[in-house]
């Protein structure tokens, strides 16, 4: 008998989660030489990555709206596996619980906004010209609108919003923490995009909650 309170992974977290793995293991076996093309990080990177000099205007592109696409396609680009690993893990468990609340057009919706907002806000605020790449930004907006949610939730019920501040004020920290460790490395900007957007979706989405009558998630 199937257990009424269990809900399957949304098609739509699979989607994302496939792709992101898909693109990472091609790019991988690429760099182990597994592939014709030994470079095709390096030309992913070229074509999709985040870059500032582009948005600048110091650099014309290698084809026609670049500086629009690089906002979303860099979230689908990683560094490497473990890289890749990290970004896909909270999406997926995020996304799971987030499945009993949004549909799958939502959450397709909220991995692009984030992603893009992730990615304008490190342009905005970044003083680096490096290329920027990774899903962190919609990760950080997985966790913004979860946390919108459960600050919701407690604020009706009249609950303690501690919880809420104190695992804002662990993420901050994790940023400053790995920040420092990568020597300045970590895209901070496009996780706080991210988070944010993430957390507006969810005044959004409050107001326009799951249809219901659905079948099953697949």
């Amino acid at each position: 008998m199937q257990d009424q309170n269990f809900e399957p992974l949304p098609w739509s977290i699979k989607y994302i989660a496939g792709i992101l793995v898909a693109v990472e293991l091609l790019l991988s076996a690429s760099d182990y030489g597994l592939l014709p093309n030994a470079y095709m990080r390096q030309s992913a990177f070229l074509y999709g990555a985040i870059w500032p000099d582009l948005a600048q205007g110091n650099w014309g592109g290698i084809y026609p709206g670049q500086g629009y696409v690089m906002l979303l396609s860099h979230a689908f680009l990683h560094g490497g596996l473990a890289h890749m690993a990290m970004n896909a893990v909270i999406i997926v468990a995020l996304g799971k619980r987030l499945g009993a609340v949004l549909s799958n057009g939502q959450l397709l919706l909220l991995y692009v906004v984030t992603a893009v907002a992730g990615g304008a806000l490190y342009l905005l605020l970044t003083p680096s010209n490096a290329p920027m790449i990774g899903a962190s930004g919609a990760a950080f907006g997985f966790f913004g609108i979860w946390k919108f949610f459960e600050y919701t939730a407690r604020r009706r019920m009249g609950l303690s919003l501690q919880p809420i501040w104190q695992f804002i004020g662990v993420l901050v920290l994790l940023n400053v923490g790995l920040w420092f460790m990568l020597g300045g490395g970590l895209a901070w900007e496009a996780h706080l995009g991210g988070f944010i957007a993430g957390w507006l979706l969810g005044l959004v989405f409050a107001r326009r909650p799951r249809q219901a009558g659905r079948g099953p998630h697949r």
